[in-house]
């Protein structure tokens, strides 16, 4: 650090209080907060009414191609197979189409690339492999688009499909490149025109299906039955829960309640949700789960947990999950302990983050990446440094796209991808290429980020007090189900809180109870993975704080808890 620096400080926090006003045509607390979000009067009806929108899967472009080559393929009886990705999202719309395919009677076999061995996307050995084995054609999910080299490289006679939500590469001269195919179907093509650009993969997997169902490739229903898998991959990737996404999520969620995949109902059981999750449970309980097979080992589990067609199998490849699930926090924990020493001895005045460490696991780069954007507000490059090609994960902030910071950085790269908000990339397995990206992505972020030292900003949707904190407003402010990216949860602000007790709790310590009051009545507030606060929140202290707002359930016994985003000392009002 230079003489004179200062280190790195956590972001600054602020947070945007609404305007006191009318609700919007809901109950109270609900009205205020849909009022704080825009939306008018006329709107409230229909939005929590959440009315299915579902636009033709024949307006996305290519589908028709894809739809007669999928056809003619299964119709002459060849061999087909669905080349997924490890993520949840990759691995959801993989055991989609397999399903799917299945239910036409096809013989289908599910590829998904080893995160450590094969990294993302299309390679070339596994098409070779593929068409050795017989393959006659190749379904992607979740990948395809930039992989231009390899899919003009591929086997003679192997018919390839790619579906797909990522952005498209640019060639040398700035202009488009995509991968070539038979089709192409994915709505971020800059020449498509379907009328919703946010579908995640599995989303695009589902059009895929739906389409096939149309044609009468597959039985009717087929498309339907999916549901459960759309709902979990959409949210899993963090895709906007709006429009079309909306609907299939909340779909989802009403068909994981009646009639979920044996696996599936399985891993819910030991996330602790078997009564059917909630858009949240998805994000935060059941989608790490799938994710771990991928980041410790490989996504097979997690594949063979949603084709699981008995409960036995269910059973079997959700418990490897869980204790999968439990080596991947480990190694975040782990991880994070590194990462944060290494951030703090940076100058505060470093524009982003960009490390790497060889005790870092490929698997959880992108979760340590997201969580030091979270403490210090800028944006964070992390990699692995094993293998013969360093793997990293990057999670942007607002204002600044990470493709476009990915894509400035493209010569000190092997490859790159992702969407605005996260990507992946890789190096060549030598710190004089990581030494060269850290200092040429310094350069980018430097010059493109806002000016002004980075915070963290909370944009609150109602003030209330404690004694608005009952099960009846947490049942009411459920009607914004389902919640997540572009929908977020109620976020609430109590002001003048008194803290009354705090308790650790968890295997570890590390989760934490907040026992408050104020003028109006009591409620118990919990935080996860924050031990750290226990120290600021002494007996009587006076708070302000945010959360949101829930009902719990355990043991039978339903009980309203606030789940802690922040606090800070008092502020009275001016």
């Amino acid at each position: 650090m230079p003489v004179g620096a200062a280190p790195v400080k956590p972001a600054a926090r602020r947070w945007l209080l609404p305007a006191a006003g009318p609700g919007a045509g809901a109950p109270p607390l609900l009205g205020r907060a849909l009022a704080a979000r825009g939306l008018p009067a006329a709107a409230v009806g229909p939005f929590l009414a959440g009315g299915p929108v579902a636009h033709d899967p024949f307006a996305l472009r290519d589908m028709a191609a894809a739809v007669e080559v999928i056809g003619a393929s299964v119709g002459r009886g060849e061999r087909l197979a669905v080349y997924g990705d490890y993520d949840a999202d990759g691995v959801t719309a993989c055991a989609l189409l397999v399903r799917t395919l299945r239910a036409a009677g096809a013989e289908v076999r599910p590829y998904i690339p080893s995160r450590e061995a094969e990294g993302y996307g299309l390679n070339a050995e596994a098409l070779a492999e593929l068409a050795a084995a017989g393959v006659a054609t190749v379904v992607t999910v979740d990948c395809g688009t930039t992989a231009v080299a390899v899919a003009a490289g591929r086997p003679a006679g192997l018919r390839l499909v790619i579906t797909d939500h990522h952005l498209p590469a640019h060639g040398p001269g700035g202009e488009v490149a995509l991968a070539p195919a038979e089709a192409l179907v994915n709505p971020r093509r800059p020449d498509d025109d379907y009328p919703f650009k946010g579908l995640a993969g599995v989303g695009v997997a589902y059009k895929l299906a739906s389409a096939l169902e149309q044609a009468g490739v597959v039985p009717a229903g087929t498309a339907e039955a999916q549901l459960c898998l759309v709902a979990l991959g959409t949210v899993a990737d963090m895709m906007p829960l709006v429009d079309e996404n909306r609907a299939l999520v909340r779909a989802g969620l009403a068909r994981w309640r009646r009639d979920p995949p044996p696996g599936l109902r399985a891993l819910a059981g030991l996330a602790g949700c078997p009564a059917g999750p909630t858009s949240s449970d998805l994000a935060f309980a059941i989608a790490p789960r799938i994710n771990a097979a991928g980041r410790m080992e490989d996504a097979g589990t997690a594949l063979a947990c949603c084709l699981a067609d008995d409960a036995a199998a269910g059973e079997r490849a959700a418990t490897e999950l869980q204790a999968l699930n439990g080596r991947r926090r480990a190694s975040l924990q782990s991880a994070m302990a590194v990462a944060r020493a290494a951030v703090e001895a940076l100058d505060d005045r470093t524009a982003a983050v960009a490390l790497g460490d060889p005790t870092f696991a490929a698997g959880v780069v992108g979760l340590v990446a997201g969580r030091l954007v979270e403490a210090f507000g800028r944006p964070a490059f992390v990699h692995s440094e094993t293998g013969d090609e360093w793997r990293g994960s990057a999670r942007g902030v607002p204002g600044l796209n990470v493709v476009d910071l990915l894509e400035a950085c493209a010569p000190t790269l092997r490859r790159f991808g992702g969407h605005a908000a996260a990507g992946g990339y890789s190096l060549d397995p030598d710190p004089a290429a990581a030494a060269a990206f850290r200092a040429r992505l310094l350069e980018v972020v430097a010059a493109a980020r806002p000016a002004g030292p980075p915070e963290r900003t909370f944009t609150v949707d109602a003030v209330c007090t404690l004694g608005d904190c009952t099960l009846e407003r947490a049942d009411e402010l459920a009607a914004l189900e389902p919640v997540g990216t572009g929908n977020p949860p109620a976020l609430l602000a109590a002001l003048d809180c008194r803290v009354e007790g705090t308790t650790a709790f968890g295997a570890a310590g590390d989760h934490l109870r907040v026992d408050l009051q104020d003028a109006t009545g009591r409620a118990q507030a919990v935080t996860f993975n924050r031990p750290h606060l226990r120290p600021h929140l002494p007996l009587g202290r006076r708070i302000d704080c945010l959360f949101g707002l829930e009902a719990d359930e355990w043991r039978g016994r339903r009980r309203v808890r606030l789940l802690l985003r922040d606090v800070r000392p008092h502020r009275p009002a001016a």
